[in-house]
């Protein structure tokens, strides 16, 4: 469902918000446009470079060296989001202010069966623990049901605990994990 505010690009409806603590009036969703580019890029550098764990300055540095090239090769530049079968929503409070985002990708589990896929979702800082994460997969679930899709699959880093305990009293089960070493020197 999309609903039209006065003034601004079309927003997509949010779920209803159970658990919500965020007091700045409700947030809405909408698509991406050019000018969320730095907040996503940081917010979403950001939870890359959480993801590494302990890392040096250097491998940091790298990375935040290679992502826009990352995200480019994806079929994402600042100008355009044009990522096949996936839509990005930026969410944003009442004021315009830009709080989080949702890039969802419809794919294919090994079997066929059709998928959605939470590529990244991410909250800023300053908006945590105000029930925003939860209602951003609330989002992702509902869209899951409009396409006729049954599974949501995500991936999140094992040192995220907050990310892993919100998708655990969502109903999410981990399916696999990946273990990783780092030989140094």
């Amino acid at each position: 469902m999309q609903a039209k505010r006065a003034g601004s690009a079309p927003s997509v409806s949010l779920p209803t918000a159970d658990r919500l603590r965020y007091t700045a009036g409700m947030p809405g969703l909408r698509p991406y446009a050019e000018k969320d580019w730095p907040h996503f890029l940081q917010l979403d550098l950001e939870t890359a470079i959480d993801a590494l764990g302990e890392s040096s300055e250097e491998e940091r540095r790298k990375l935040r060296e290679r992502w826009p090239k990352k995200l480019a090769s994806q079929g994402f530049t600042p100008q355009n989001f044009a990522v096949a079968r996936a839509q990005l929503l930026i969410l944003e409070s009442e004021q315009g202010d830009y709080l989080g985002h949702l890039w969802l990708t419809e794919g294919q589990d090994a079997s066929g069966k059709r998928i959605l896929e939470v590529t990244t979702m991410g909250n800023r800082r300053q908006s945590r623990g105000q029930g925003l994460g939860r209602l951003l997969m609330r989002r992702a679930e509902a869209e899951a049901r409009e396409r006729g899709i049954e599974d949501i699959e995500l991936s999140v880093a094992g040192n995220n605990r907050r990310a892993r305990d919100l998708y655990r009293d969502l109903g999410y089960e981990t399916v696999r994990r990946t273990m990783r070493k780092r030989l140094r020197g």
